[in-house]
């Protein structure tokens, strides 16, 4: 499930980027056209968008679902600039090598190797492609500093107060005190960048927003009717755990321990907007986040690493079967009335009681 998931994600960016590409392309074109004609050299407008469209969708498909598919796995863990003259050294060879095997008209250079190595044409084609490569390198990470909110995050679309129903999953690294004093604080750093890198992707291929970090904390928000689809905050939950079972020799080997994570999902109205001057910042505010971390710290006198409210279980039950048990009616703190708490159980134990019913 989270491999088809990541190919959707992958997929999707590789065709936004490849229709950036031809936006700016014939943007290019218009801009070439009109500088040809005051140099008094004939320019057919149409020919320049064929030909910026063609090669700016075929670029865009390959050269974008390249660093999408194989290069951003590798280069997401470093800063920009490095990762920025990596890609700039591996499109001197690209445009060098694959330009000569290009047809005249849409190779803008043209010539032998030497020749276009060392032509004032091929060095601005060069900045051309790979300018537009760092803006597309720094889109996707401006998109993965902000989380899939992004965009309304940075068109001012909470600059106003919305109400909004969303649910909210928060998850806690279990025993991590004990953890913290074995470690040190070091290695405990290390620890928990390595597992919130693991437990990104879950989060991201199931569309999930990341609120907050707080120490081993994070919270993941979903728009309702998003986070409902496919049930995919529950379904989110067990990529996590699933990831981190893969991951666990690693993790024995490095640090001598098997990370899990606990998590509590609620849902209900919050108020969404943007707050601060300088470093602006989207809050979510309502009891529903409250609520949503207390269903969280319960799970340890529970034993189980995940509860979630009967509001949200109903809610997810439309959209198929979950295999779930019943805790109880739960009076949490700060809260008047009991709320009633149930947990997804695994295959394992789904199917023993199964078998136990019949």
């Amino acid at each position: 499930m989270e491999d088809l998931a990541r190919f959707r994600l992958r997929t999707n960016r590789t065709l936004r980027i490849t229709l950036s590409w031809v936006i700016i392309g014939s943007i290019a074109a218009l801009f070439e056209h009109d500088a040809l004609n005051e140099h008094g050299a004939s320019s057919d407008l149409l020919q320049r968008f064929d030909e910026h469209f063609f090669i700016s969708v075929i670029a865009g498909l390959f050269g974008g679902g390249a660093y999408i598919f194989l290069l951003r796995p590798r280069l997401r863990s470093m800063p920009f600039l490095p990762a920025f003259g990596i890609v700039a050294c591996l499109m001197v060879a690209v445009l060098a090598l694959t330009g000569a095997a290009l047809p005249a008209w849409i190779d803008p250079v043209g010539g032998a190797l030497a020749e276009r190595l060392f032509s004032l044409k091929w060095l601005v084609h060069y900045l051309y492609w790979t300018l537009l490569m760092g803006g597309t390198m720094l889109m996707v990470r401006l998109n993965d500093r902000y989380g899939n909110g992004s965009v309304a995050h940075l068109i001012g679309r909470y600059h106003r107060p919305k109400q909004e129903l969303r649910i909210f999953m928060f998850l806690d690294m279990r025993s991590s005190t004990a953890i913290a004093e074995d470690l040190g604080h070091v290695r405990y750093f290390q620890l928990l960048n390595e597992l919130f890198t693991d437990i990104t992707d879950p989060i991201v291929f199931s569309r999930g927003e990341i609120y907050q970090y707080v120490g081993d904390e994070i919270s993941v928000s979903w728009p309702l009717r998003r986070g409902l689809n496919k049930q995919r905050c529950i379904r989110c939950f067990r990529d996590i755990r699933a990831k981190l079972r893969q991951r666990e020799g690693h993790y024995r080997a490095r640090y001598g321990i098997a990370p899990a994570f606990k998590a509590g999902f609620h849902y209900g109205e919050v108020t969404t907007g943007e707050v601060g001057l300088v470093k602006r910042e989207r809050i979510f505010s309502g009891d529903v986040v409250n609520t949503a971390a207390r269903i969280q710290n319960t799970c340890n006198e529970h034993g189980v690493d995940n509860l979630m409210s009967k509001e949200l279980l109903d809610l997810l039950l439309t959209k198929g079967p979950l295999p779930v048990r019943e805790i109880g009616s739960i009076a949490l703190k700060g809260r008047r009335a009991a709320i009633s708490l149930w947990t997804m159980i695994e295959e394992e134990e789904a199917k023993a009681r199964q078998a136990k019913a019949q």
